[in-house]
């Protein structure tokens, strides 16, 4: 029996109303000016995932290597184009979304150029937060961030890492910008590594589980269209019921498992062909290549 007495819902929005009240609101990021140099692979969901947060697409513009290259990846995603000049004047935030071996190079070259009091946010793997910091301008604020690319249809995750020269201000205002994008937690530069393997390089590897999936699906007689929609739903379905439920993913398996039935045969298939060893391998892979990028 549970003694407790029931909310109303006139008593439990009044109490939401007071706790909403009471937390500090999120920076507004409506006027916030982007400058996006590099929206590939990372920067283009990056840009998607600060667009659904409030900023404006006028705001928001890209610098790709050339204007051609602007030009198509602002149409793509609702952005503006402009040259890397027009696309730091006035920038609040500079996002630096090249290739790891480009980064270093691309910070020293923007220093003059970077407006003061700008915000800058890395995407690159391995490269740590002093060798940006010291590309850049003395005292210049800046961030890592290691967002996945599902962080475009607002089911990702970010790891941030703070710089030395970020105040907390500038920290509201980056964990605001990735408010649409999922998870965002903040991270040390050690724990990035893990963070890979668990979430930065994860999704590829559950692209390649979904594919494998699904073109089993095709081989035993369903048409490639309905295995795609049923191996993606019922991927979306069992991790939409782990996060909702807080069920541990073993439980969750265990409901599922009938003695002697369908399930727990293909879950014993699953560990002869070592799948478990193979994911687990993929992640440390992942892992250990951000740890050796690190060094430099």
């Amino acid at each position: 029996m549970n003694d407790s007495t029931p909310q109303t819902p006139s008593t439990a929005t009044a109490q939401d109303t007071a706790q909403d009240a009471a937390r500090p609101s999120a920076p507004d990021v409506a006027g916030v000016r982007v400058a996006v140099i590099g929206a590939g692979n990372m920067g283009g969901p990056v840009v998607r995932s600060f667009l659904a947060a409030g900023v404006r697409s006028e705001d928001l513009q890209i610098t790709n290597s050339t204007a051609a290259s602007s030009d198509r990846a602002a149409q793509e995603l609702g952005a503006s184009s402009a040259t890397r000049a027009e696309a730091l004047e006035g920038a609040d935030v500079v996002v630096l979304g090249v290739k790891p071996y480009q980064i270093l190079d691309l910070a020293a070259e923007i220093g003059d150029q970077l407006p003061e009091g700008a915000l800058v946010i890395s995407l690159a793997a391995g490269t740590t937060l002093d060798r940006i910091e010291a590309a850049l301008p003395d005292g210049a604020a800046v961030f890592r961030a290691m967002p996945n690319t599902p962080i475009s249809v607002g089911e990702g995750a970010v790891g941030l890492m703070r710089g030395s020269a970020v105040t907390d201000q500038q920290h509201e205002l980056v964990r605001a910008l990735f408010s649409r994008a999922g998870v965002v937690v903040d991270i040390t530069e050690e724990q990035v590594h893990a963070f890979i393997g668990a979430a930065g390089s994860l999704s590829a590897f559950v692209f390649a589980i979904i594919e494998a999936m699904t073109d089993e699906a095709v081989r035993l007689g369903l048409k490639r269209d309905l295995a795609d929609s049923l191996v993606q739903q019922t991927v979306r379905g069992a991790a939409t019921m782990l996060l909702e439920s807080g069920m541990h993913a073993a439980v969750a398996k265990n409901g599922v498992s009938s003695p002697g039935g369908t399930t727990v045969q293909g879950l014993a298939a699953l560990e002869r062909e070592g799948v478990r060893s193979g994911v687990a391998a993929a992640m440390a892979a992942a892992a250990e290549t951000s740890r050796e990028m690190s060094k430099g």
